[in-house]
Order: structure tokens, then sequence, then C-alpha cells
């Protein structure tokens, strides 16, 4: 019995411990994020959307190994209220060859996996460059009040 009131007592300390920082997680992310589908007015740039992609193009880091691609990047952030990107994540890459593949061939098994590691590896330097894109975005809106919203941007690249 007094095992189980002293592992109860540990038990609503620990929880209200721990009270304080969940309610800190909680706030910042207690607005509700809206799809872009669900908005009146979806999140934009200023200067247009080809500022991102400017920035991406002048900033991406390429693994050198990696040939006769053509890869898209599918990536997701939310852009906050204050017009602040949150959230970045590449979550897939599709990448089909430039060329036919009896044109341009990779010959060894090493090659292969190499060659799947590095496009594999470019998931995180999307996620790297998009942290450092610091333009403010005008938020989405939805009933006039500005929003958190949820924006998927795919990015293409063709490597010869």
């Amino acid at each position: 019995m007094r095992s189980i009131v002293l592992f109860l007592l540990v038990f609503v300390a620990t929880a209200q411990a721990q009270t304080p920082e969940n309610d800190v997680a909680s706030a910042a992310t207690s607005q509700k994020t809206y799809r872009s589908t669900e908005v009146d007015v979806k999140p934009q740039l200023k200067d247009g959307m080809y500022t991102l992609s400017m920035f991406i193009s002048d900033n991406f880091q390429f693994a050198k190994d990696i040939k006769n691609k053509k890869i898209t990047i599918f990536s997701s952030f939310v852009i906050e209220p204050d017009g602040s990107m949150t959230d970045i994540k590449a979550f897939y890459v599709s990448v089909k060859d430039y060329i036919e593949s009896n044109v341009v061939k990779i010959e060894t098994q090493d090659q292969k996996l190499n060659e799947a590691d590095q496009i594999e590896s470019m998931k995180g330097e999307t996620v790297r460059v998009l942290n450092l894109f610091k333009e403010t975005w005008i938020p989405a809106t939805k009933d006039g009040k500005p929003v958190r919203c949820l924006y998927n941007y795919p990015i293409n690249f063709k490597i010869e």
C-alpha cells in the first residue's frame, strides 16, 4: 500500500512539474493550422514566388555525383500570422532519368547506392536552404484575420 501511495505522489509531482512546459509548448501551437484550400487568401511573398525559387537556386548545394536526373523535392512549411516560416519539412523526393537510362548508365551497384544516398540527402539540404530564407510572407487570411497556414512547395531540378 505504501509503495502505491509513494508511486502516486511521485507521478502527481512529475505531472505538475511538466505542466508549465506543456502550457508554453501548446500556447505556440494552439492556433489552428489551416490548409491552403481552407483559407480565403493564400500566403504569398510580397515580391512574388520567384524570389523563393531564385533563393533556392542560388543557395542549394548539389551532390557532385548526381547526374541525368529530373528531381522533385516535396516540401512543406507553416506560414505564421506574423509572416514567418516555421515547421519546415522535406517529405518526399521523386526522381526520374533526364535522358533515357540506356544512353547514360550507372555501372555498379555501389554507384547506384551512392546516388540513392545523395538523392535522399537532398531532403536535408532542402530544409537547410528553406531555413535560410528570411523573407517575411504575407500571411493567409480567413474571415479577414491572419491565420497559420500549411504551405506545400515542390522544388524541381533538372540535372544533366
